[in-house]
């Protein structure tokens, strides 16, 4: 372990390209390998929970369940979460959380091999089972990340990651539909299993420093109650932070939007199923570039500036989406989009990660998780019915405006738009 923290404090004074000491970091390469296929697995798992669940159901409400539960989870385990990853080991945490999915996973698996068809109900139990370990899963990651590179790489480490994942989840989405078609969607189920199971050995073999615990300065162990309440004191006490975690719940308002590209390309570009596909396949090549660049615009603009910026160019191409009648421009606005979208996000979690102190990291990170997605199903709601009776466009066009009021927010904070790492 000490090998480990001596490597992290020379990472800063090497003058190795930026990704390359990144690539040379064994501890972020595993991290890296397990979280892309772990991704990889989860593709196929999402694709044939929700193939199965409409197919056997007819019923989109059924399908759209799948979703509340989805979010659910975060909203219900995330801030519990966030206590327990800064109280206990965050690798043992990651380990066994990863395990115990591969055994919901696989269990689920197995079931659909020995039974055939079964129940919706099994299914949606199975997927709250599942997303709540994710939910604890998460803010030790979050909270690890900064042991594992030093402060001036985080915002690169996170573009990594978010370029893997989407890679993975590109590829997974494409080679799931094969499977489910000629194997059925047992196969791909199980595949997710041995998924996590590799990412609980990647991480098993992986070096961290030795974590150091307080959430307290009481002499005792405080209560859960008592943690949470100074994770919400340490996010009030930083004003940049403070600031972060409110337009993140703001940003996220917008999600609604979402759902309604299949309506659009529809509707508005009279397109197919193959339209849709392009739009979506390209808008995931933008979030991959978006990941692997956000470390030098990072450099290059400062945190604050680069995700300001990025907010104010997604409110920009998305009411040019809600104005585009021509699949190819729809489509190259979607990229920027997604492009402006990730690097704006991996952003703000670098930020995050190198403001606040490593033992309130975990509390953090599970307070903004549960607050982030709060009002999503709200405004998924409200944007559908309000889609059937304007159509999707002006939805669009209310989104990017929203979404270009919380970028004039968050540049009107002298706090947030100064922030460098």
């Amino acid at each position: 372990m000490e090998d480990n923290i001596t490597a992290a404090q020379q990472e800063t004074s090497t003058r190795a390209p930026l990704y390359r000491r990144l690539c040379r970091n064994r501890t972020f390469v595993l991290l890296l390998s397990g979280e892309t296929v772990s991704t990889f697995g989860d593709a196929f798992f999402n694709l044939a929970v929700m193939w199965v669940v409409y197919t056997q159901s007819g019923s989109a409400l059924q399908t759209s369940i799948v979703q509340v539960i989805w979010h659910l989870s975060d909203i219900l385990f995330g801030p519990l979460a966030g206590v327990f990853a800064d109280r206990w080991d965050r690798k043992r945490i990651m380990i066994i959380t990863n395990i115990l999915a591969a055994i919901v996973v696989g269990t689920l698996a197995t079931m659909m091999f020995t039974k055939g068809p079964i129940s919706p109900l099994i299914i949606l139990v199975a997927v709250f089972l599942l997303n709540g370990l994710t939910a604890f899963m998460r803010p030790a990651r979050f909270s690890i990340m900064p042991t594992v590179v030093s402060h001036d790489l985080l915002v690169a480490a996170s573009g990594f990651f978010s370029t893997a994942k989407q890679a993975a989840t590109l590829i997974g989405n494409a080679l799931s539909g094969v499977v489910i078609a000629m194997a059925g969607a047992a196969w791909a189920v199980m595949i997710n299993s041995l998924s996590f199971l590799y990412a609980a050995l990647s991480i098993a073999i992986a070096t961290f420093p030795v974590q150091t615990i307080q959430p307290s300065s009481s002499k005792q162990q405080p209560s859960i109650l008592r943690e949470l309440v100074d994770g919400w004191r340490a996010v009030i006490g930083q004003p940049v932070v403070k600031a972060l975690v409110w337009l993140s719940l703001l940003i996220n308002v917008a999600s609604f939007m979402g759902p309604l590209y299949p309506a659009l390309v529809r509707l508005q570009l009279h397109g197919d199923a193959m339209a849709y596909g392009i739009l979506e396949a390209m808008s995931t090549v933008g979030g991959m570039a978006g990941g692997t660049l956000a470390g030098l615009l990072e450099r290059r603009f400062g945190a604050g500036r680069l995700l300001v910026g990025s907010w104010g160019l997604t409110g920009i191409c998305t009411l040019g989406i809600a104005g585009s009648i021509w699949l190819p421009l729809t489509v190259a606005l979607g990229a920027i989009q997604a492009f402006c979208l990730t690097a704006g996000a991996v952003s703000l979690g670098g930020i995050i990660q190198a403001l606040v102190p490593g033992n309130y990291l975990g509390r953090i990170a599970g307070i903004m998780a549960s607050l982030n997605v709060i009002a999503i199903p709200f405004s998924t709601l409200a944007g559908g019915w309000l889609a059937d009776i304007l159509g999707p466009a002006p939805l669009f066009a209310i989104g990017g405006a929203w979404i270009l009021g919380t970028a004039g927010l968050a540049w009107s904070n002298p706090h947030v738009r100064s922030t460098r790492i």
